[in-house]
């Protein structure tokens, strides 16, 4: 590994611990997510990449910004998944497992699902959505859908 890719990993990794911290001032007895989180719920979710973060939010009754675990779904082709995995990891995003619910592949393609913990609201789940969309259409795909994941309760 290059040293300047450990120093972009290392920038990542405090800028992710300084926004958990963030996160939990709100409400201290509120516990944030993190993405491995076994008892994760799909809070809100969308495969229309037409439809406006800020309509899907607040037809979900997602209106305050709060800790929870954003997820994007990308379908790319094969060789490329691990080229947009390894990106996405610089900017604080891990690879999950797919979710009962996600789209088929297209054909040629694979499904990655990409999370990360962040403040969620309109504006950031647009900004993300977009460069996700970026991300994929770089490597030969397309971003299909996105979640936002949260503990019950």
């Amino acid at each position: 590994m290059r040293s300047d890719d450990t120093d972009s990993e290392a920038k990542s990794d405090g800028r992710i611990r300084r926004m958990v911290a963030r996160l939990r001032r709100g409400d201290p007895s509120r516990r944030v997510p993190d993405v491995d989180d076994a008892d994760l719920e799909v809070v809100v979710r969308c495969d229309d990449d037409v439809t406006a973060s800020s309509a899907v939010l607040d037809r979900a009754g997602f209106g305050e910004s709060r800790g929870a675990v954003l997820r994007h779904l990308l379908a790319v082709p094969g060789e490329a998944a691990p080229g947009a995995a390894s990106s996405a990891a610089r900017e604080g995003y891990q690879e999950t497992t797919l979710l009962d619910g996600d789209p088929d592949a297209p054909d040629g393609m694979v499904l990655i699902a990409l999370a990360r913990v962040q403040a969620v609201d309109a504006r950031t789940v647009s900004q993300e959505r977009s460069r996700m969309a970026s991300r994929a259409s770089r490597a030969g795909g397309r971003s299909v859908g996105w979640a936002v994941l949260d503990l019950p309760g």
